[in-house]
């Protein structure tokens, strides 16, 4: 359930904001503040309802503010909080667009934190994949923010909110980049420890990278990662533990990138860069593709043509991109 307030600048256009929650069949609550026309109205909806009463009272003339706010807890009989099925496959859990875009950007965190704990989550991932331990790997995974730059990018692209998608693929580019170089740091500092490298069983460690797995069950894996991200953005539905996921998919190689760098194995290099990137690739286009097919697209209709245009093109390249990383890891894996 979502509470909206709504402010208003003069009765006129209170009159018809009235006039369009009633068409929606919805009750509200009207506050007069007493010192002129301005007005505040509060009206509880389903989650789903929220985005068709956005569209229609931003066609009321005069200012207009909404405000959407998910309520804690409601006490009463007044509001049993189960909302309509109006037919719309996953109308009933499917957020607005306007919450859609804030719940992006929520998950984005500033570039200082975002690099701190990318740089731990390598770090981890490396000692796991030292010790060869899963335990080790999950507990990276955990730690690693990079759920928000892809779902960012992610919704952006069906949005047509460029600023967003910008700023998506320069974090997942930079994350990528940091957790690499904090891998490889760790990495090499761990080589030149005499006690590290003598423990260290290399085959097995190596093996954590997947590159020796088949493509077709790497790229399953990610894709599935996108939707499930996507499903979990695009509704009323928690993403923490889809970011898990989303990090099990890069964490392992990244940490086998930096552990084959410091041991001198080239190969296992080449192929965990290459499962980075099809799973990174794999990962936006399944998220892509859910968000586009629950239903979101620009708020403008004369920009849904040409978003979905850039959209076909993206995914496109994105495909093209895929299948090259995918030849190149069978090229790799076939000479392990």
């Amino acid at each position: 359930m979502r509470l909206l307030t709504v402010l208003t600048g003069s009765q006129s256009t209170t009159d018809e904001v009235r006039a369009v929650i009633d068409r929606h069949d919805l009750e509200y609550s009207l506050a007069d503040h007493g010192d002129g026309e301005d007005r505040t109205i509060t009206v509880p909806a389903p989650a789903n309802a929220v985005e068709p009463l956005e569209d229609d009272l931003r066609s009321v003339a005069g200012e207009v503010t909404i405000v959407v706010e998910e309520p804690m807890a409601i006490v009463g009989s007044g509001w049993d909080g189960t909302p309509e099925r109006r037919g719309e496959w996953l109308s009933f859990e499917r957020i607005s667009r306007s919450e859609l875009r804030s719940k992006a950007r929520s998950q984005l965190p500033s570039p200082v934190i975002f690099a701190a704990m990318t740089a731990i989550s390598g770090i981890v991932a490396t000692t796991g994949v030292l010790l060869n331990s899963l335990a080790v790997l999950v507990g990276a995974m955990v730690i690693a923010p990079l759920l928000g730059p892809a779902m960012a990018s992610s919704v952006a692209t069906v949005l047509d909110d460029r600023r967003l998608f910008v700023r998506g693929i320069e974090l997942q580019l930079a994350g990528i980049g940091v957790a690499m170089a904090s891998a490889l740091a760790f990495a090499v500092f761990a080589r030149t420890s005499s006690v590290v490298a003598a423990v260290v069983d290399l085959e097995a460690s190596l093996g954590l990278g997947s590159h020796g797995l088949p493509p077709s069950l790497l790229v399953t894996v990610a894709v599935c990662s996108g939707i499930a991200g996507g499903l979990g953005m695009a509704t009323t539905g928690i993403t923490d533990l889809i970011g898990v996921m989303i990090a099990a998919a890069i964490m392992p190689p990244i940490g086998v990138v930096g552990v084959g760098v410091a041991w001198g194995e080239p190969a296992a290099v080449l192929g965990s860069l290459v499962v980075v990137a099809v799973n990174l690739i794999a990962i936006n286009v399944g998220a892509i593709a859910t968000l586009w097919t629950v239903g979101f697209h620009p708020s403008d209709r004369s920009r849904i043509r040409t978003t979905r245009g850039a959209i076909i093109r993206r995914v496109v390249l994105l495909t093209v991109l895929l299948l090259v990383a995918l030849r190149l890891l069978e090229v790799v894996s076939g000479g392990l």
